[in-house]
């Protein structure tokens, strides 16, 4: 009889983990609806700027360039976070940014998008962050700029703070969204394990098949889910299924290791408290209430260690940009750039 039992308990596990990864009506629905909608559309065109490859050590890394006119008046460089592209950049930031003469480059961080991506990622000599601010410091060199401000993104912010730590000169001013002076801060509030663990549940369905649109749609709109916040707001599920559309269908898709590599990347390169007491650049800290990924408290602990530095937190925003919070996001971002120009 117990035997019986446990089968039958077997089958109702078997038969949930089966309706969680493929059989999600809700995600599945939504998204084939979005997609027939877009049939008879074009995709629109979402690289607009100058592009390129630079090398930085063997790696090359793909940047695009997106320069109003000649008499811009500085340039600011969007540095992404975990396992993101330079698509995942919000278009409303980076039209803002246009409209006031701000040049604007962004890059795919190696092991995304259409830069290198490394099959050694158990190689004990793998990359750590200081590797991945010198493919910025690449990208940089590359287009002849000589002073420039820093938009990064929650691993982005990471490296932004190595930049402006080693490279104050260069720096005009410093904005680190969601993001951590030491990830893995014993004292700290650690990186929410639950996300790591819906993350690695949700890969279980993941195929980086390029025949497999819909299922590959499908474990995206399941991942960025995840990072939500409380708040009452939506999600541009839309614009980010084009996004996801376009990265699938027109560049390299996705590399279902990055967000692993960049982990231990993070990991590799410890905490950078102490130095950041010695950054003297205009800085703006903005952190989530509510992000579910890095607690809020990380940033918290940044603003006491940076002089002088501001800090925002959005209510209810998550570990996302999203389109509700993307006026108030820029509304602090563009002044901040302007004021340090």
């Amino acid at each position: 009889m117990m035997k019986y039992f446990v089968l039958f308990l077997l089958g109702i596990i078997i038969h949930k983990v089966y309706l969680f990864f493929f059989k999600d009506n809700s995600s599945e629905k939504y998204i084939q609806r979005i997609i027939s909608k877009l049939t008879f559309k074009e995709l629109p065109e979402l690289i607009i700027g100058k592009t390129g490859f630079v090398n930085n050590i063997g790696v090359n890394i793909f940047f695009e360039d997106i320069n109003p006119n000649e008499n811009s008046k500085s340039t600011v460089i969007l540095i992404n976070g975990f396992s993101d592209s330079l698509l995942h950049w919000p278009e409303d930031l980076v039209r803002d940014l246009i409209k006031n003469k701000i040049r604007v480059v962004k890059f795919d961080n190696r092991d995304c998008g259409m830069s290198d991506w490394r099959k050694d990622s158990d190689n004990p000599k793998s990359y750590n962050l200081n590797d991945m601010a010198q493919d910025t410091l690449s990208v940089v060199n590359h287009l002849g700029i000589q002073t420039f401000h820093l938009i990064g993104y929650s691993m982005g912010g990471m490296i932004s703070q190595i930049l402006a730590i080693n490279y104050p000169e260069k720096i005009l001013s410093l904005t680190c969204l969601m993001s951590s002076g030491h990830l893995f801060d014993p004292e700290s509030e650690n990186p929410n394990k639950n996300i790591a663990r819906e993350v690695r549940r949700v890969k279980l369905g993941f195929s980086n098949n390029k025949n497999e649109l819909k299922r590959e749609l499908n474990y995206h709109f399941k991942l960025s889910s995840l990072f939500t916040g409380k708040g009452n707001y939506a999600l541009d599920h839309e614009s980010e299924i084009i996004k996801s559309i376009y990265e699938i269908t027109k560049r390299k898709g996705y590399n279902k290791e990055a967000f692993n590599q960049h982990k231990r990347a993070i990991k590799k390169s410890g905490s950078r408290y102490r130095k950041l007491k010695k950054i003297k650049t205009s800085t703006l800290l903005i952190h989530g209430s509510n992000d579910p990924f890095i607690p809020i408290s990380h940033s918290k602990k940044m603003a006491n260690l940076i002089h002088g530095c501001k800090f925002e937190i959005i209510n209810g925003a998550g570990h996302d940009l999203n389109k509700n919070f993307k006026n108030r996001i820029n509304s602090i971002i563009l002044p901040h750039i302007l004021r340090n120009s």
